[in-house]
């Protein structure tokens, strides 16, 4: 009796995860529901995103800024659009219904925990160890994400991007920051603002280094 329990509570621990199927076949499911969501409307394309009209805490769920109050949640998508994923599985999964039904698309939605995972090859690849940052400013707050991309993100956004790009940095002889997008490794952090991300950990230490030491703050990096 206490086994078949354990195997019940370990059942409804599993994580849901979502599949999206589009008419022509190709499906996604991947082990992040919010990649899976952020994929998917990706695939979609800009043209329908201005069309989306669903809201997420009384702001549109899709936007061209950064919400300052939800910042830590805005995950790019494309052309400038951001979407807000502070939600749960069940309700990504409501919203991608929702955007299905509202604008006719015809894509297969599913929510489950035993759905078959997909590799994300948009994904930023890590080491097996030490992927993840934990950046701590003098005035003692800390930024520490669940990866080192977002931690990246979020000290960026700190630090604020235009006193970054008044220094006129560069990064592999490439200016660190631009008004618009001109490389692929370059991620938008404010309207007209994008700023080159390293592909691995230890190059993003490096890179917040630099960008510490030229404007005098002394951060503490380490990764965890």
């Amino acid at each position: 009796m206490i086994e078949k329990m354990e195997e019940v509570r370990r059942s409804r621990a599993k994580k849901k995860l979502i599949r999206v199927t589009f008419p022509n076949g190709k499906a996604i499911c991947y082990k992040s529901v919010t990649e899976t969501m952020v994929a998917t409307l990706q695939e979609l394309g800009a043209d329908i995103l201005s069309k989306i009209t669903l809201e997420l805490c009384h702001l549109p769920l899709l936007s061209k800024e950064i919400y300052p109050k939800y910042k830590e949640w805005m995950k790019p998508v494309c052309d400038g659009w951001y979407i807000n994923t502070q939600s749960d599985s069940e309700s990504k999964f409501l919203q991608l219904k929702a955007i299905n039904e509202q604008l006719f698309l015809g894509l297969t939605i599913e929510l489950g925990d035993d759905l078959e995972i997909q590799v994300n090859p948009n994904k930023e690849k890590h080491s097996k160890s030490k992927d993840k940052l934990l950046v701590r400013f003098p005035d003692g707050q800390y930024f520490a994400n669940n990866n080192a991309l977002d931690t990246f993100l979020e000290v960026i956004w700190e630090i604020g991007i235009e006193g970054i790009k008044r220094k006129e940095l560069l990064w592999r002889g490439n200016p660190l920051v631009t008004s618009s997008k001109l490389f692929n490794n370059q991620v938008q952090v404010d309207c007209q603002r994008w700023i080159i991300v390293p592909n691995t950990t230890k190059d993003k230490i490096k890179l917040l280094r630099v960008i510490g030491a030229m404007l005098h703050i002394k951060m503490e990096i380490t990764t965890i």
